[in-house]
């Protein structure tokens, strides 16, 4: 999926250069820069989670022997598998749909490759498990490890209650560390609230859990990305800074759009100012930064990160 998808970002990184309209190339136009910005960032925080997942299944599998040994050390990382099986796949989705849309209507035309990208990324969301599965297993791996005693899942979840209920007003050292571990607490405060209210019954509740899974799958992605960005440089942190922004975004929404399910009263006032206190930032020039990055790409000619 990745490598689809940073071969629609050259496919499209190519046509825009060429394509001219009003006496200049597309790609200078800012909505264009927006496509091809988002397009790299996203495929940019979907190869850093693929490669962390890849060296954590490495180190694990080290000195093992025997099917058994291999499998289990795996099995180990079966939620980080199912993230970046959701996660790849949607980014491929996403970026040979915009490939499509800078292709205009040549992007239909069987003579541009885009065209046939755009047929084939559909089927990776259902084969290998359906992304809906693969969205229930997150959570529900790590509820089921919690509740056999292999997680500290539910004492964490407390230990974060306390602490919403005493913010802290001090300025991180790390923000953007900070802001990853916010998704993550975010995370763990709506499954704890899952948990508590519903029980062995959460996983009815396939909407929450999908809620928790998609805050999951973005703060391992945003996480992912920042660690590897501040090993590559050049135009990684800003590709790893728009999708983590976006990120605090989209988990806040998710979060809101569930709790309602899950707290009521008194509690609903505290737990919603949580969750907006956990996501919140200072506004950030997102434009310039997708131009930084539609920059490098229009100059790369495709996707900016050297293999």
């Amino acid at each position: 999926a990745v490598g689809g998808a940073k071969r629609a970002l050259e496919l499209s990184a190519k046509y825009a250069k060429e394509r001219h309209q009003f006496g200049r190339p597309i790609g200078s136009f800012g909505l264009i820069q927006h496509k091809l910005g988002e397009m790299a960032s996203r495929i940019y925080a979907a190869e850093s989670a693929v490669y962390r997942t890849v060296g954590l299944i490495d180190e694990a599998l080290q000195g093992k022997k025997g099917p058994e040994a291999v499998m289990a050390g795996i099995e180990e990382y079966a939620v980080e598998a199912s993230i970046i099986k959701v996660l790849g796949s949607e980014v491929l989705d996403y970026v040979v749909d915009e490939g499509v849309q800078i292709h205009g209507g040549y992007g239909y035309s069987q003579e541009y490759p885009i065209e046939r990208a755009y047929r084939d990324a559909r089927i990776n969301r259902i084969f290998e498990g359906t992304n809906e599965i693969n969205r229930l297993l997150i959570p529900g791996m790590l509820l089921r490890r919690a509740l056999k005693g292999q997680l500290p899942l539910f004492q964490a979840a407390m230990k974060l209650q306390k602490e919403l209920l005493e913010p802290s007003f001090e300025e991180p050292e790390d923000l953007e560390a900070h802001q990853v571990a916010a998704l993550k607490k975010l995370a763990l405060m709506v499954a704890g609230l899952a948990a508590q209210k519903y029980g062995q019954k959460v996983e009815e509740e396939q909407e929450v859990l999908g809620a928790v899974a998609d805050i999951l799958i973005d703060a391992y992605a945003a996480e992912s990305a920042l660690l590897r960005a501040r090993r590559l440089g050049g135009v990684a942190p800003a590709m790893a800074r728009l999708y983590l922004l976006q990120a605090l975004d989209r988990a806040q929404a998710w979060a809101l759009s569930v709790l309602p399910r899950l707290v009521e009263g008194d509690e609903a006032r505290v737990v919603y100012s949580a969750a907006r206190r956990l996501t919140k930032h200072e506004p950030v020039d997102l434009v310039a930064l997708r131009r930084e990055v539609a920059g490098a790409v229009l100059e790369a000619e495709g996707y900016p990160i050297p293999h």
